[in-house]
């Protein structure tokens, strides 16, 4: 797994593979600890999410998304509600500050997956990436699994 990661970290900057080598941030970790893809100006799109009140594979065609900017502004969408807001990104944890969100009313798998996760996206979680997936997890065990996307953000 580590040769993995060391090839990859290695071969980032020969080839265009369309991933995003994460911004130094001044930390010292050698190059071959970073992920292929930054948490930050990348586009993560739902795959699965597990709450107290749900588990729920996103659907093939999942509209769930979100993006933190270089200057922590959060942008996404449950697929049903748009939300903004900010959130500080730190080595392995995200924090957002509360989001704000458009409040149309989602029934069904919909409303279960716009309200799982507003719910996980709220104070302070863990935030794992292997290779292009990200992990995020909150204090109450709820945890989205999203991958990155190479599509542009929609607007809101």
């Amino acid at each position: 797994m580590a040769s993995i990661a060391l090839i990859a970290a290695c071969g980032g900057n020969d080839s265009d593979d369309g991933t995003t080598a994460v911004p130094e941030d001044g930390s010292g970790s050698g190059g071959s600890s970073e992920p292929a893809v930054s948490i930050v100006s990348s586009r993560w799109v739902l795959d699965q999410l597990e709450t107290a009140e749900a588990s729920l594979q996103a659907p093939s065609e999942s509209e769930a998304w979100f993006e933190i900017g270089e200057n922590g502004d959060v942008t996404g969408s449950t697929g049903c509600n748009g939300f903004s807001g900010a959130a500080e990104v730190g080595d392995a944890s995200i924090t957002f500050q509360p989001l704000i969100s458009t409040r149309r009313g989602c029934s069904g798998e919909l409303g279960e997956i716009d309200n799982a996760m507003l719910s996980v996206l709220r104070g302070e979680v863990t935030a794992e990436i292997s290779g292009d997936v990200l992990t995020i997890t909150n204090a109450e065990g709820g945890t989205l699994t999203l991958q990155a996307s190479d599509q542009p953000s929609t607007e809101l």
